[in-house]
Formats: C-alpha cells, structure tokens, sequence
C-alpha cells in the first residue's frame, strides 16, 4: 500500500509504503536492490526523513529499509493502547523484518532510534548483523527536561498539543552545531506528523515507558560489531557519554565528528555514510 502524500513535499520525492503489523500499519521506504539489507530507526520526535541525506548513498551499497516507528511520522495505529514499552518497539522491530522476510540485519539507531535498537539487539541476537549507533540513547542517565515534562500526567498532554513551528525550529536548532542547516522545509516536515492525536497519544505512552536501565544493564552482553558515532557538540547528549558505550560494549569502535551536534547523520551525511559503508562492508 502506497503512503498518501498529504502536504509533504518530502513524500511526494519517495516510494514510500504501507506494512501491516499485528497493532500498527507502519509507514516505510524502501531502497536499494542489492547488499545486505540495512534497517533503519530515527529518534524521538522525527520520522524517516531524518534519512533523506542517508539513503540514496546507503541504498547503492545496501538494501536499506527506513521506517516510522509507532508514535511517529505517519504509522497509524490499529488500536489505542494504554502502554508502550521498550518491548513493544523490540516486537515491532520483530514483526517488520519477519513481514518482509529478512532473516537478519544491521541496524543503525539515532537518539532513541539507538535505544530501541540496542533492545532489540538484547532480545533477539541472532536477527542481528551489526550496530551502527548515533548519539544514542540507551544509558540510564536521565532524558532531557523536554522529554522528561512528558511523563507529567497534565502538563504532558499539553505540552504536546502546544507544539508550534516555532517550537520545532527552537528543538532542531538546539539539535544542530550547523543552524543554517535547519530550513523552513526541514521545519514543515518535522512539524507536520507531530499535529496528529494518534501521535501524540502514543508519545505520551513511549516517553513514560522507556527504561533505559535495561540497555545499559544490558550493554555488555550485546557482543555484535557495532560503531557508534557522536557529534562532539550534541547539546542533548553529550560527547561523554561516549566512554560509557565503549567501556560497556566489547565489540565498539567510535568515531567523533568535530563542530557537530546530535543529529551526525543529517549534519555531516557524507561523512557518517563513508563511516557506516566502511564499517558494514568489512
């Protein structure tokens, strides 16, 4: 089934598609007919056009697979739910590549992408090829006070229905070293799937019930070959949470991107897709 294009301009340049899961009718791209294939997770409060500048260069070495993940971007729920846990992202991360017959992938993960990708990785091992991380979540250190006021019962809510362009623009500049980067349409496409209920419902849900004490418990027996790649100005997460990932994780190698923020992959493309094609063809 095909994506409908709304106001997206972004949408209107893709094949994007329709996958039906047990509770979700997840949003997804894929690209690239040839290699391995390569799954894609974006972090809270963006959808798969996080990847625009990712997959065209990924997709000529991979079979790359991009998909909103429920609570974001324009996967729809196919019933309300009451809880979203980290085994509930794992199940849906599960359910896709099974649905599309992939018997095992690399996964790269950025901010909470990273997180849910770690769980994933704990819980199913063997469906699992490499780790690419990007300014990951997954330690148990506490979320940004943005995320953390989610978790209000009241203020929450309306924190959520109280987004405005303007406060998009606020989040992404304080996401990026480069703030030129961040264009009107760059706003416009975060923006629009973030007014829809179903999402907001749902981010509630996920950002009460993420337990990242659980990854971080579970870092060392995560043994798959994994690089993680910080930008060495991540206002979010800083730059120093990078040891903890190579202390934790037997296998990691990292790579620091210098004048660059929490968002390496849309900052500095070229860069991270050499860094990742390198890594993942070895």
């Amino acid at each position: 089934m095909r994506a409908g294009k709304g106001f997206s301009g972004y949408l209107k340049t893709i094949d994007s598609r329709f996958l039906m899961l047990d509770s979700f009718m997840v949003h997804y791209l894929r690209a690239g007919t040839g290699g391995s294939p390569l799954i894609l997770v974006h972090g809270g409060g963006m959808w798969l056009y996080s990847f625009r500048h990712n997959i065209p260069a990924l997709s000529a070495h991979f079979s790359v697979l991009a998909l909103d993940m429920p609570g974001y971007g324009y996967t729809l729920p196919l019933s309300a739910r009451q809880r979203y846990s980290l085994e509930d992202s794992s199940e849906v991360l599960l359910q896709f590549i099974n649905r599309l017959g992939i018997d095992r992938a690399s996964f790269l993960g950025h901010s909470w992408g990273g997180g849910w990708v770690l769980h994933f990785a704990r819980r199913y091992p063997e469906r699992v090829e490499k780790l690419v991380l990007v300014d990951s979540s997954g330690l148990d250190v506490g979320d940004v006070i943005e995320w953390e006021l989610l978790k209000c019962p009241l203020l929450g809510p309306l924190l959520l229905r109280l987004v405005t362009p303007g406060a998009v623009r606020k989040r992404l500049g304080r996401s990026f070293y480069r703030k030129e980067l961040v264009t009107e349409d760059m706003v416009h496409e975060v923006y629009l799937p973030l007014r829809f209920a179903h999402n907001l419902k749902l981010q509630i849900q996920i950002a009460r019930h993420q337990d990242w004490s659980a990854t971080e418990r579970a870092l060392p027996e995560i043994r798959h070959a994994s690089l993680v790649i910080w930008g060495e100005d991540d206002r979010y997460l800083p730059v120093g949470l990078l040891g903890e990932f190579e202390k934790r994780m037997e296998n990691a190698e990292s790579r620091v991107l210098r004048r660059c923020g929490h968002s390496a992959h849309e900052e500095y493309p070229a860069e991270v897709n050499s860094l990742i094609t390198g890594f993942l063809k070895r």
